[in-house]
């Protein structure tokens, strides 16, 4: 879910795994032609080699170079619909590896184009990218209405792009990709989870990072800490709710045998707001204190989305998370877009005044009517795994826009049905990385340069990843696959991921 181009991730250098051919063009790039999918009709097609194709500025998807493509352009609309989706297949014309890669998008967009595109074919594959037939900025007044948009947002668009790209594929270079892979984080990551339970024979590989799996929960308890500004009457301001974070750090940060600023397992950390009512903290150069008032705005945050009776209806953002985006007016856009537009059906509506109460109704609402179509939670991977798919997931433990307890709520359910971790681990791991925020950002290493590259391992080698290297902002840490978690090895640079060892 996170804003388009909106997260700035540190990378490093890109060590591209190729199959060792380069496979010749049989079809002149112009020539190209297509057959749309089942129950789609074709607009157009356009098929054009462009050179010194670039993209400038941070990718989540490796480094990203200048390279030369077939850039195809088709357009697909559904019976009387009135759709036109929108569907871009970059073909390196030089040193395809022999693999396709599908890609996603942020937010309420379905896909980011040459955000990803360039990296993916810089790094030797064939991409493609879809918009659902939606608009890119996420404006989502104009389509929240059409049955066929949301149809193709929530899972179509994505799967028919990968029918499109592998055709394409195979007629550009007169041979079919040898492996396929799916690349996404947060909306993206969405999308590759709903590609293994819904078309599990599209990926061999699908990387789903920071994954928006819970949309139909997460969407609206993501508007839960304004809720409880809201309720409070006079909010807490960042600054406060930032020296408790930093409170909450300070207290547990020794959980991991280091003080390096970073809590390996949140989860562990019982650290009380409370405890620190009192406390004289400084805010825009003035000497303010900690209430009690702050300080139960603060736990209801972490603690989570709960109704009267305490039950809990969602997770919460664990200490060292940023709160800006969540807890401070007008709060997050995919939520108020989501609960305005989707739950209330009014795009004109002032939603800024929602409190706790009432988002428990709308919560409840959201859930039974959108559950099963936005909802991509089915743990019931059996036919994914079961066609020999690998599925990779890390998650920030400071993740701002979706909660990581969602991941491991998922991966929990996952193993109960599989019949254990052993089983589970054959084909679905999760790497839960400490200060990492949404997709990137926050204090801690930073994901990868190339998070496939783990992934093609596994798949075309069967080597399992039991820890994967995340480095940035001066430290490096070896994530442990979960449910490990890091532990200070008692001596070495904290800031170097061979002091740390998975436990």
């Amino acid at each position: 879910m996170h804003p388009p181009l909106g997260i700035y991730v540190v990378l490093g250098s890109l060590t591209q795994t190729c199959l060792g051919f380069s496979v010749p063009r049989t079809t002149p790039c112009p020539s190209l032609t297509v057959t749309p999918p089942d129950g789609a009709s074709l607009i157009n097609i356009t098929a054009t080699e462009r050179y010194n194709v670039t993209y400038d500025g941070p990718t989540f998807n490796g480094p990203a170079g200048s390279v030369d493509i077939c850039d195809v352009e088709v357009f697909l609309t559904h019976g009387d619909a009135g759709d036109a989706v929108r569907f871009a297949i970059y073909l390196p014309l030089k040193g395809w590896n022999g693999r396709w890669q599908g890609t996603g998008g942020g937010g309420f967009a379905a896909g980011e184009f040459d955000f990803e595109l360039v990296s993916a074919v810089t790094s030797g594959y064939s991409a493609g990218a879809t918009d659902a037939g939606v608009n890119l900025a996420g404006d989502t007044d104009v389509w929240y209405n059409s049955t066929q948009l949301v149809e193709n947002f929530v899972h179509l668009s994505f799967h028919e792009m990968t029918v499109l790209g592998k055709e394409l594929s195979e007629n550009f270079y007169g041979k079919k990709p040898e492996y396929s892979y799916w690349f996404g984080c947060s909306t993206g990551g969405r999308q590759g989870m709903s590609e293994a339970q819904r078309y599990p024979e599209d990926y061999d590989g699908i990387f789903a990072g920071a994954p928006a799996i819970n949309w139909d929960k997460l969407v609206v308890a993501d508007y839960w800490p304004l809720a409880v500004q809201n309720q409070a009457g006079e909010p807490v301001s960042l600054c406060k709710l930032g020296a408790i974070g930093n409170a909450s750090v300070h207290d547990c940060d020794l959980l991991d045998g280091a003080a390096d600023g970073l809590i390996s397992n949140p989860v562990k950390c019982g650290f009380d707001a409370k405890s620190i009512v009192g406390r004289e903290v400084k805010c825009d150069g003035n000497t303010t204190t900690i209430t009690e008032q702050d300080a139960t705005v603060w736990n209801k945050i972490r603690n989570g989305f709960k109704d009267e009776d305490g039950k809990l209806l969602w997770y919460g953002l664990e200490p060292g998370t940023d709160l800006l985006d969540q807890a401070i007016q007008p709060g997050f856009l995919v939520s108020i877009q989501w609960i305005r537009d989707f739950l209330l059906r009014n795009p004109s509506l002032d939603v800024s005044d929602i409190k706790e109460n009432e988002l428990v109704d709308l919560l409840h609402q959201s859930v039974s009517g959108f559950g099963d179509l936005w909802g991509t939670d089915n743990p019931d991977l059996s036919a994914y795994s079961e066609r020999g798919g690998k599925i990779l997931t890390w998650h920030g433990w400071a993740d701002n826009l979706i909660s990581p307890l969602g991941t491991l709520d998922y991966w929990q359910r996952v193993v109960d049905l599989a019949g254990g971790e052993e089983k589970t681990d054959e084909f679905y791991r999760v790497f839960m990385a400490p200060g990492l925020g949404h997709c990137g950002g926050g204090p801690g290493p930073q994901i990868p340069a190339d998070s496939l590259a783990p992934l093609v391992e596994w798949v075309e080698n069967g080597k399992a990843p039991e820890t994967i290297l995340f480095s940035g902002n001066g430290q490096s840490r070896n994530i442990c696959k979960f449910p490990k978690e890091l532990e200070y090895s008692g001596s070495g640079n904290i800031s170097d991921a061979a002091s740390w060892k998975c436990v």
